[in-house]
């Protein structure tokens, strides 16, 4: 019989590909720093709504044109706090790692750093962080978005699934903003702009990797890794983001996260569908 764990519910949109979806990687790296046993269950994205749906997990976000329910992942099935705990969000998921394992040992590394004693104050702040980070990347979805890889078996009927949640858009085509266009040319100087003179002060040059030059990673690096992890499986200019903007900064940020990149607690695993 094997172990107990937590079932982690991450979406895969190609099971050749490594994953990208922003929100399950902020999850993945919280799951691997608490260091609780887990296992991942990968949902293909036509699965995401039956799966919550049989899970009984109401959704947490909404469709913005119409504020329907949009039913995402991740989502966890943690039996280890002693009964089958289900949360549906990325964010509550980090706050329930803090509280259920991390709380436990307050001289070890933490998800939520107290500030002054202050544990409330920390996860306040880091979740304004969160949907700060969130709005900001919004431009990278943008420029990033149309380079997503799919299932060959499936590819036709997700594409159709993502145009029909997004107003105006009647092909796949609609989503693409053309490399070497004005307009991509613009997106990214807005976009490189925004992460130079908003979030790089918050990692100061010359110190550890993370968010106020710590050596040691707090739940706000992952919500930006998760972001940076999508960067890395879409954007056709990664390597500059990662080299070049902010002085390389975001590609030490995204090289110092590695340690909590397993999937399973495992390194280069590659997702099939089960």
């Amino acid at each position: 019989m094997s172990e107990p764990a937590i079932t982690f519910y991450d979406i895969i949109l190609d099971p050749k590909a490594y994953p990208g979806a922003p929100n399950p990687w902020k999850t993945r790296y919280a799951l691997n720093f608490a260091g609780v046993p887990y296992r991942t269950q990968w949902v293909p994205f036509l699965q995401v709504g039956p799966t919550r749906n049989a899970l009984k997990v109401p959704a947490v976000r909404k469709h913005f044109h119409d504020g329907s329910d949009y039913p995402t992942l991740p989502i966890i099935k943690d039996p280890l706090s002693g009964e089958d705990v289900l949360v549906g969000d990325s964010f509550d998921i980090a706050v329930h790692l803090q509280r259920t394992y991390l709380s436990k040992n307050p001289d070890g590394p933490q998800l939520f750093p107290a500030s002054a004693g202050d544990a409330v104050g920390s996860v306040a702040l880091t979740r304004a962080w969160n949907l700060f980070i969130d709005d900001l990347f919004v431009t990278g979805a943008i420029l990033g978005g149309y380079w997503m890889s799919f299932d060959p078996e499936t590819a036709e009927a997700d594409k159709a699934e993502f145009i029909r949640r997004a107003p105006g858009k009647t092909s796949w085509e609609d989503f693409q903003v053309p490399i070497g266009s004005e307009m991509r040319g613009s997106l990214l100087k807005t976009f490189e702009t925004a992460l130079d003179t908003k979030v790089a002060p918050c990692y100061p040059d010359g110190q550890g990797p993370f968010m106020g030059g710590r050596t040691t990673p707090m739940y706000a690096d992952f919500i930006l890794g998760g972001w940076l992890q999508f960067m890395r499986s879409t954007l056709p200019e990664w390597e500059q983001l990662r080299n070049q903007w902010s002085g390389g900064k975001w590609g030490r940020l995204f090289d110092a996260l590695e340690e909590w990149t397993k999937v399973d607690g495992r390194e280069g695993v590659v997702p099939t569908r089960r």
